[in-house]
């Protein structure tokens, strides 16, 4: 015999509250663990080797996809793309995607940060990128490697040069 639609839909809205409580669980756990947790932003870095030259070349990381940033006061860690222009790194942030994000206006007051990338930890500096020509380029490199983005419209997405030190 068949459910009532009663049925389906009251099992449906427990489907449901159990998959909100889940993900809800998982972002407040997120916070305090070593790092980001998939999409959910995660607490400060707690291991991984740290590089101390402050000048390291990030330049293999053009074969690496994502990487794990921190910055901000207090530090948080959020996974993000990686570009590599002319040897220098950089990450993008999309301004509309996730929604009601903020570390890339931090960013702007609370400029250092780490990465971790492939277990090693380097500090660095983040720079906003303002120079059209580097912009328009660095726009290129996220089609080319990543297929393009959850923005395609150049005002709605800022760039951040690793530079060295922190």
């Amino acid at each position: 015999m068949l459910p009532t639609p009663m049925k389906l839909l009251r099992l449906l809205g427990v489907i449901v509250v159990l998959l909100a409580a889940v993900l809800a669980v998982v972002a407040f756990v997120a916070r305090y663990h070593d790092g980001p947790i998939f999409v959910f932003p995660g607490g400060p870095f707690q291991t991984g080797t740290i590089v101390e030259d402050p000048a390291a070349d990030l330049s293999f990381a053009s074969a690496v996809r994502e990487i794990e940033l921190q910055s901000g006061q207090p530090p948080t860690s959020r996974t993000t793309w990686i570009l590599v222009e002319d040897g220098e790194a950089y990450v993008p942030c999309s301004l509309s995607f996730p929604p009601r994000k903020s570390w890339h206006r931090n960013a702007l007051i609370h400029p250092n940060a780490e990465v971790r990338i492939e277990g090693k930890r380097y500090r660095r500096r983040l720079e906003k990128v303002d120079d059209e020509a580097l912009h328009a380029k660095l726009m290129e490199d996220v089609a080319e490697k990543y297929g393009g983005g959850p923005d395609t419209d150049p005002d709605k997405v800022w760039f951040f040069h690793l530079a060295p030190g922190a």
